[in-house]
């Protein structure tokens, strides 16, 4: 065990992992304040259960208090690091830590770890499974699924731990070091949370900060933050790339061949892989070098890569209806998402971009829409953006929300196209999430005439 629990510690933020931090930390005995700006009415009766195991809540707002009469505070992934409160409890020496980094403290297991603006949460999904199917008890979560906290409480045994990891998770961590650390890619996103591209790059490259030479690292050997900055990285630094013949994972037609030093070369097969798009090999790849690094063979990986479906909302293709092709890439919340999208299409594509803008560039996404793009409908509150910035690349259209935007494109949609819904943007102008915003996209298809759902 790494550390144990502060005794006083002020929670802020009750999401779910601030709630499963408060659940952990009062079953050790801690003395608990947690805080949130939403009202009480806002969580209906979700607080009661470690309100009864002693937490003290002050929601509806911070108590300044609170935050200077702490020994440490332990902060959920949403939260501004730039708030007046942590800033004077962060002069007064108080330690101030993400849940992940508390939590990860607490257990002494092998960790597996992966970030990017793109592809995390299956690349760590797929991970889990690759160890699954050897035989070996992974617990697969932190960004993903159940926060660390979460898993520690109910008290389930792992031999490893797969962590999908933000970077808000990472500006939160001061010890966190991966065995295996995974990079995936370095898009602009979340700029309307980070000064500069430069300050979200420096953020991912940290999962890398406290590793040794006898760690490893993962980094994609054809991304150009990736490339540029490799030279920082202290770890067995390894990458991946479809083409590049200096990668420890490339392809070779439908192969991925990987070279893993200390070990035999192996191959793996994506005849039969469920994961499409050039995207997905990326994320294969990567997978395959993480779970080689941590010793799981190529018979497991090939397993895992052969029966692995993705998730939903992650450039899942829905259906088609009359010779038209629907695609859910709802998760998709930044532009270099929508560029991996187009590049692993064929037909033209009408292209549903829209909802609440993360300050990005839409520029990056001018080059695909002019090789593959039949129209752009933006919709939302970003939709003004997108359109004055895409309209003289492709034709495009404007429109009120995600409803009237998908009849247009059904409406000029030809046999052999492509509607993608794939935003570049957060979902929260309208929808609680991008789960919602992509099943409002599968209603609507649904709703269309004789369609043939997942159709393959």
């Amino acid at each position: 065990m790494r550390q144990k629990g502060r005794s006083k510690t002020l929670v802020v933020g009750l999401g779910a992992s601030g709630c499963a931090v408060c659940e952990l930390l009062l079953s050790r005995g801690a003395q608990v304040v947690a805080t949130d700006l939403r009202s009480p009415s806002e969580f209906g009766g979700a607080l009661d259960p470690i309100e009864r195991a002693g937490a003290q809540l002050r929601l509806g707002g911070h108590d300044l208090e609170d935050f200077l009469n702490a020994e440490s505070i332990i902060l959920s992934p949403g939260v501004p690091l730039d708030m007046e409160p942590l800033a004077r409890a962060r002069s007064r020496g108080i330690e101030i830590l993400g849940e992940l980094e508390w939590a990860w403290r607490q257990v002494s297991l092998p960790t597996v770890a992966v970030t990017g603006a793109n592809g995390k949460t299956t690349t760590t999904a797929l991970i889990g499974e690759m160890f699954k199917q050897a035989g070996r008890r992974a617990f697969v979560g932190g960004n993903i699924g159940t926060p660390l906290s979460r898993w520690i409480v109910s008290g389930e045994k792992a031999d490893v731990l797969v962590l999908e990891v933000s970077s808000f998770q990472l500006d939160t961590a001061s010890s966190f070091r991966p065995d295996v650390a995974v990079l995936l890619n370095v898009t602009e996103d979340h700029l309307d949370r980070y000064p500069s591209f430069e300050a979200y790059a420096d953020s991912k490259l940290s999962i890398f900060a406290r590793q040794g030479g006898a760690d490893f690292a993962i980094i994609n050997g054809a991304d150009p933050v990736c490339v540029r900055r490799a030279g920082e990285i202290p770890g067995k630094l390894l990458r991946f790339g479809a083409t590049s013949p200096a990668a420890n994972a490339a392809l070779s037609g439908s192969t991925v061949r990987l070279n893993i030093p200390g070990m035999a070369d192996m191959e793996i097969s994506l005849e039969k892989a469920r994961l499409h798009g050039a995207h997905n090999r990326e994320n294969i790849m990567a997978a395959c070098l993480a779970a080689g690094c941590a010793g799981i063979g190529p018979e497991a990986m090939q397993a895992a890569v052969d029966a692995f479906e993705g998730f939903a909302h992650r450039f899942q293709r829905v259906g088609s209806w009359k010779g038209i092709d629907f695609y859910d890439d709802s998760k998709a919340t930044n532009v270099g998402a929508v560029v991996k999208a187009l590049e692993g299409l064929e037909g033209p594509v009408l292209l549903l971009l829209g909802g609440r803008d993360k300050l990005g560039a839409y520029e990056p996404l001018l080059a695909p829409l002019a090789a593959r793009g039949k129209r752009v409908f933006a919709f939302g509150e970003a939709g003004p953006k997108i359109y004055d910035c895409l309209r003289a690349c492709v034709p495009a259209g404007l429109y009120p929300d995600l409803a009237s935007a998908f009849r247009d494109a059904v409406a000029r949609a030809a046999p052999g196209d492509v509607v993608l819904l794939s935003p570049a943007c957060a979902s929260f102008d309208q929808y609680r999430s991008y789960a919602h915003r992509g099943d409002h996209f599968r209603q609507l298809v649904a709703e269309l005439g004789d369609f043939q759902f997942r159709q393959q």
